[in-house]
């Protein structure tokens, strides 16, 4: 009961955060101003590209977890994907994705569940991004992991995001960041190893895997700057080309981490 009371809370505050017009590229940053957001979504799609565009197949079937307003859909579509199937837990989410992408099915869908609509080994590629870190409870947490696990073809490949503590763990109310040690374990586990793990972000967002004071301070610094549209777009224009550097030449980072991960 009471983890079904922690679920229903959970999709109460999205489907009340999304309202109903989900848009494509700026679920998760209130505060910020869209004009950064823009360059944060730009810095995204450049990772997950780099990810994702070495596992292109054809014919591959593809699912993307926790689509919310489609953005990773379209990257799928726009590397070639030509079957892709699109979830959210949000009904709002769903109408958004049947709008934007009228040939792609959308379903319902919460990763941590124990209810899965999906056959064993329906996918060859399954994409999770900034999902599992908003699933509060450890044991759905795990979950999720295995659910992708099911299915996922032997030596399919899962695309996610996460913090990767060095240190303790850090939670909020709708998020938790999780040790690295904890989360590799959830991961042999639930039968994934992984192939790579790299940068997100380095300059541009909260860094929650860092123990530097003048880091923090820095962000404080940023994010605040960055809530008028026009310092917004020209702190994120100066950054964005340092990030693409930085992220494409560390190996760790002080912030988001993106994985891929394969199947054993």
């Amino acid at each position: 009961m009471m983890e079904q009371a922690v679920y229903d809370n959970e999709l109460g505050y999205w489907e009340q955060r999304l309202g109903d017009d989900v848009p494509l590229n700026s679920v998760g940053y209130h505060g910020l101003s869209d004009a950064f957001v823009s360059w944060l979504y730009r810095l995204r799609a450049r990772r997950f590209c780099a990810a994702a565009r070495r596992l292109i197949r054809p014919q591959m079937r593809v699912l993307d977890i926790g689509s919310g307003g489609g953005f990773y859909v379209d990257l799928w579509a726009g590397l070639g994907a030509k079957n892709i199937t699109a979830t959210d837990l949000t009904q709002a989410s769903i109408r958004a994705i049947r709008r934007r992408f009228p040939n792609i099915e959308a379903l319902p869908f919460d990763v941590g569940s124990d209810q899965v609509p999906f056959e064993p080994a329906s996918f060859e590629a399954v994409s999770c991004m900034d999902v599992v870190h908003h699933i509060i409870d450890d044991g759905a947490y795990a979950r999720a992991f295995e659910n992708c696990a099911r299915i996922l073809s032997p030596g399919g490949h899962l695309i996610f995001t996460d913090n990767f503590l060095h240190g303790p763990e850090f939670r909020a109310p709708h998020s938790a960041s999780r040790s690295l040690i904890h989360i590799e374990q959830v991961l042999r586990d639930a039968g994934f190893e992984i192939v790579s793990r790299r940068p997100m972000f380095v300059l541009m967002n909260y860094p929650v895997d860092s123990r530097s004071e003048f880091f923090k301070f820095y962000w404080k610094v940023v994010s605040f700057a960055v809530q008028n549209r026009h310092a917004g777009r020209l702190i994120g224009m100066t950054l964005y080309p340092i990030e693409a550097l930085l992220t494409s030449i560390l190996k760790e980072g002080p912030s988001t981490e993106i994985v891929v991960a394969r199947k054993r």
